[in-house]
């Protein structure tokens, strides 16, 4: 049997220990030492000093962020003040959440119209990075929708998602077969329900 004997080893050499223990069943007792041997009064006071400063800067980013939500709520339009409006792409200022927690803009380029369904460009813009279906984090996004204005209801043919707001940082595009794309009701008093007012309404000028 081997006996391991407490010691202490340098820091840089701890990976070193880990390897030689996975096939040198010797190492195994360096391993040990490595693992439990006694910090010094230095390192404990550095380690804890990190500690309460990343305990502290996680509390001042829970109190900014709790501010700004705040601030959002009473004044949803302050935050969409400060996105870009595009104009350039046509870009109309639809429509902002109670909390302000989402903004809608619509364009009338590329717009068409056939029968009763209508297909236009959508673009949403978020205060708060949020999560696409494959995982990937986004904060404004386009999207390429179809309208039935008979039947109230309506389908995304593409979805193009930015990193950053105002359309930029990096972008990941989803394209759906039209083919196998399933309609979706309008549901009343929501987002999509102001959106196919304006596009069904839209395309009657043209």
């Amino acid at each position: 049997m081997i006996k391991c004997t407490m010691m202490d080893m340098p820091s840089k050499w701890q990976r070193l220990a880990l390897s030689l223990a996975m096939s040198v069943p010797a190492a195994a007792c360096v391993l040990h030492a490595a693992i439990v041997a006694a910090q010094t009064p230095e390192q404990a006071k550095m380690w804890e000093a990190e500690r309460v400063q990343a305990q502290a800067e996680q509390k001042a980013r829970a109190e900014q962020l709790a501010a700004q939500r705040a601030a959002r709520k009473a004044d949803p339009m302050g935050w969409v003040r400060t996105l870009d409006p595009m104009s350039a792409g046509g870009w109309t200022f639809r429509a902002v959440g109670a909390e302000g927690t989402w903004a809608t803009f619509s364009t009338d380029h590329q717009l068409k119209h056939s029968g009763h369904t209508v297909t236009v460009w959508l673009r949403q813009e978020f205060p708060e990075p949020q999560k696409s279906p494959d995982g990937d984090f986004y904060s404004s996004d386009v999207e390429r929708l179809q309208f039935d204005c008979t039947k109230e209801q309506a389908r995304a043919l593409i979805v193009i998602y930015y990193s950053a707001n105002n359309l930029a940082g990096n972008q990941r595009s989803e394209e759906a077969d039209i083919k196998q794309l399933p309609w979706e009701p309008i549901v009343p008093g929501t987002q999509s329900e102001v959106m196919i007012r304006w596009a069904c309404g839209a395309a009657k000028g043209h």
